[in-house]
């Protein structure tokens, strides 16, 4: 017996708009990444456009989808690149008072007591997503002036990323700047400690000269 064939992307994206109404909740609720590993990016933005411009029904579905999907992107580099690429869609939605309303309780749903913690979990889940991923924090670090090629996969990449990690978790509202950055990383790269050093001074006094 011969396996079903997985679903194309028109597939999928047909679904969203073809058949009767409950048949696309079904559909919605099927591209769930608690059901499914579906990471097409053009079915993400369908998703997302339901969420705004769906029915009542597919606006809750979608916005299940949409908070499922944030919390795998807080454990999952995958799932975190979905959302990254999809940030601007993300920040439209919560622009939108009837999706985010949506949203936000179905955060509720997912453990926070009031809109209040909601909002508040949404705010860190968001800080997470735009903080860059251990390789372009690599990229990002070896382009500056002086410091040595690193690897994504260097101890010292990990545990800076996750400093961020923890920051934004714990401190949802206060920005991190370039100097407290590099200040950091002077302690996770001690064979570049005086060049992080350098750089972290020289972006202080770029940034008192900006506040002037």
């Amino acid at each position: 017996m011969s396996k079903k064939k997985p679903a194309t992307v028109e597939d999928l994206i047909g679904s969203l708009h073809d058949g009767s109404y409950y048949a696309r909740c079904n559909a919605l609720r099927n591209l769930c990444p608690c059901r499914n590993n579906r990471r097409e990016i053009e079915v993400w933005k369908e998703i997302f456009d339901r969420a705004i411009h769906g029915g009542s029904r597919e606006r809750k579905a979608a916005a299940h989808v949409i908070g499922t999907l944030i919390d795998k992107g807080m454990r999952s580099a995958k799932w975190r690149s979905i959302l990254h690429q999809l940030s601007d869609r993300l920040d439209n939605l919560m622009q939108d008072p009837r999706a985010s309303r949506m949203l936000l309780s179905q955060m509720k749903r997912h453990g926070h007591a009031h809109r209040g913690a909601a909002i508040q979990s949404y705010r860190r889940r968001r800080r997470v997503l735009d903080m860059a991923t251990c390789a372009e924090l690599s990229v990002w670090l070896s382009g500056l002036e002086g410091v040595d090629r690193l690897s994504p996969h260097d101890p010292g990449v990990g545990r800076l990323w996750r400093w961020l990690k923890h920051r934004a978790h714990y401190q949802p509202n206060r920005d991190t700047s370039d100097k407290e950055l590099l200040k950091m990383a002077s302690r996770f790269f001690p064979g570049q400690s005086a060049t992080f050093h350098r750089l972290a001074s020289a972006a202080e006094s770029m940034a008192e000269g900006g506040a002037r």
